[in-house]
């Protein structure tokens, strides 16, 4: 608020603003400008100007709102990025380990070692993914079928 006098009138500048917004679209608002003698002001002053504040005070917290609103989203969409950036590591970091699980429960298996080919097919269905869990699961039951069809001779 600035005021000025000059020939027995004051003029009387209001220009609401608000801290830290980082919007300029503050800087476009038109100030209040009020002239008249000091009795004419003081009378009526706070009715003339209380409606035009109240409007840029919400057009302000507005924008202020939109921009810590703003802020938030960026902020959730860099962490889901991460969040799926770290995902598809894991994921790849398990689809190795997977396939080194079936590739010495087969070596096991063959060699015939069928209790440590089981383990490992176990192991492999724990950090299986998608199709994989069905495969696994069809090791496992195919390597269940062969063991318990053991011959007595």
């Amino acid at each position: 608020m600035t005021v000025h006098s000059q020939n027995g009138k004051l003029t009387v500048s209001i220009l609401p603003r608000l801290n830290g917004l980082k919007d300029d679209a503050q800087k476009h608002l038109q100030p209040i400008v009020l002239t008249g003698t000091p009795e004419e002001l003081d009378t009526g002053f706070f009715d003339t100007v209380c409606q035009p504040i109240q409007k840029a005070a919400g057009l302000l917290t507005g924008m202020k709102r939109f921009e810590e609103s703003f802020a938030r989203t960026e902020s959730e969409r860099k962490e889901e990025q991460e969040r799926r950036k770290n995902g598809d590591k894991q994921a790849q970091k398990n689809k190795v380990k997977y396939e080194d699980f079936i590739t010495r429960a087969v070596t096991q298996e063959n060699g015939g070692n069928y209790d440590n080919a089981l383990y490992l097919l176990k192991e492999a269905r724990k950090i299986a993914g998608g199709e994989d869990i069905a495969k696994t699961d069809t090791l496992i039951e195919q390597l269940k079928a062969k063991t318990s069809q053991s011959s007595l001779f």
